[in-house]
């Protein structure tokens, strides 16, 4: 019995095929991961990074941590400037940073590399396979992805290599024409006998920082040599009815989780009235209303084997630097251009150090049974993690109904709520907080795609989730 759940449908069916021909969670995870970048083009990119957690059959969990790092060891230059972009949300205005300056070291393909030595079943030919035929073919995009296209155009139409990739016919790709990569597929193609030096060490990493450093990067050599990809044994935080493992610092979501989850969970809340469960949801994301996050491009994806392994793994490129790693087709992070992980006013990390990361894939246990849990969505990632876990610990009668309740955000003395609350829970709601009502369900109140121990998936709407199951 193995379940999938993650933001696109062929996200969950390379993952899907992966475990019925015999591979595990870690398998699956890595070959779905090599097929985001061309699905799910504005969320996930090798040259970005990413978390995963990992729960054992005999409940062990561990964490994985392969974000992205501070570059400049060696560098004799402070870098050059970034460049600004304001995007429109439709109410909310968004600040961003991109180009050569904006990137930091790429940890993604390290981990999915590390992880895949270590764990994985299946070769690595196999897993690069549907990546790299997706890539050629081509992939629609889909109408969440040429919405966020649209979002971030002046990233996307940046540079010379980025227009020839999302814009080959001198504007934007729509929804439905195909968004090809045949760079990437090539890459994919000699990485099983290349291995991290593809990217890594060598003319490689020499060819890429100096792209980077012609343009005012920071990113040298010694960088790229020295990531590394960090695993421990989980966090664990424990209630007398639930417990939530998360990946330990520097990491700070699965935290930030865990303290939404313990002021929830100061009292007994099983079936309990919606408006007195939404009121405590409310209540705790303002007792816990500290920290950044990260910012939107993020997706995430949850994974049972027919082991009964859980495993939730949470990726992100930022929004993208516009700057297309050489020979490689793909697309840089701009994770030095997030104020939320490396906030203007406080001091940069030193050289190698790795970044913080507010994103949270987390395996929450209750009732008897584990879900592997996770979502994309900036400072929206740990409410929207938060909300499923307390909707699964208050008794709701099904994963696919906590992922699809009505979600409460808390921001800025603001409590942001989605249509579908009852009347009287809303009238409760406003007389303790100022509201903001939103006229419709919406991507900004994340994505948490799930998973549990029982073989049951759900995917959320809101990020055009999808979902495999099978035996």
């Amino acid at each position: 019995m193995y379940a999938v759940a993650t933001g696109h449908p062929l996200t969950a069916r390379t993952a899907a095929e992966v475990l019925a021909d015999g591979g595990n969670a870690f398998d699956a995870a890595v070959a779905a991961a090599f097929v985001q970048p061309i699905a799910e083009p504005v969320l996930a990119s090798l040259g970005g990074g990413g978390l995963m957690i990992a729960r054992e059959p005999d409940g062990a969990c561990r964490g994985y941590d392969f974000f992205a790092s501070m570059p400049g060891l060696g560098a004799q230059a402070g870098g050059g400037k970034m460049l600004e972009v304001q995007v429109d949300y439709g109410g909310a205005l968004g600040v961003y940073h991109a180009g050569a300056a904006a990137v930091a070291v790429p940890g993604l393909l390290r981990g999915l590399l590390d992880v895949h030595a270590r764990h994985g079943r299946l070769p690595l030919e196999r897993l690069v396979a549907p990546a790299a035929r997706a890539a050629r073919v081509g992939v629609p995009l889909s109408p969440l992805q040429a919405y966020l296209f649209t979002l971030i155009e002046p990233i996307l139409t940046l540079t010379p290599e980025s227009r020839a990739l999302y814009a080959p016919t001198g504007r934007l790709l729509r929804r439905g024409e195909p968004l090809k990569n045949p760079d990437y597929a090539r890459f994919l193609e000699r990485l099983p006998e290349q291995g991290a030096d593809i990217l890594y060490a060598g003319a490689a990493a020499e060819n890429l920082a100096r792209y980077l450093a012609e343009r005012g990067g920071l990113l040298t050599a010694e960088d790229l040599d020295a990531q590394r990809t960090l695993t421990a044994p989980a966090g664990q935080a424990r209630w007398p009815a639930a417990e939530l493992c998360f990946l330990p610092g520097p990491s700070r979501g699965g935290r930030a989780v865990a303290d939404l989850l313990d002021a929830y969970l100061d009292e007994p809340h099983d079936k309990e009235d919606p408006v007195r469960h939404y009121l405590e949801l409310a209540r705790a994301m303002r007792r816990v209303a500290a920290g950044g996050g990260l910012k939107r491009g993020t997706t995430h994806l949850s994974i049972r084997d027919a082991e009964g392994r859980l495993l939730a793994m949470t990726v992100t490129n930022g929004e993208g630097s516009g700057l297309i790693a050489p020979g490689t087709g793909i697309l840089l992070n701009n994770m030095l251009g997030e104020d939320d992980v490396l906030p203007p006013d406080g001091p940069r990390p030193t050289p190698g150090k790795r970044l913080v990361s507010m994103m949270a894939p987390v395996v929450f246990q209750t009732k008897g049974r584990a879900y592997a849990l996770g979502s994309g969505g900036s400072k929206r990632i740990r409410s929207a993690v938060f909300q499923v876990a307390a909707h699964l610990q208050g008794g709701f009668a099904t994963l696919d109904q906590a992922v699809s309740a009505p979600r409460v955000h808390y921001e800025d003395g603001v409590l942001h709520l989605e249509p579908g609350l009852a009347a009287a829970t809303v009238q409760a709601l406003a007389t303790r907080f100022h509201l903001n009502p939103w006229p419709r369900r919406d991507f900004y109140f994340g994505g948490v795609h799930a998973v549990n121990s029982a073989g049951e998936a759900a995917a959320d709407p809101r990020r055009e989730g999808s979902t495999c199951t099978g035996s």
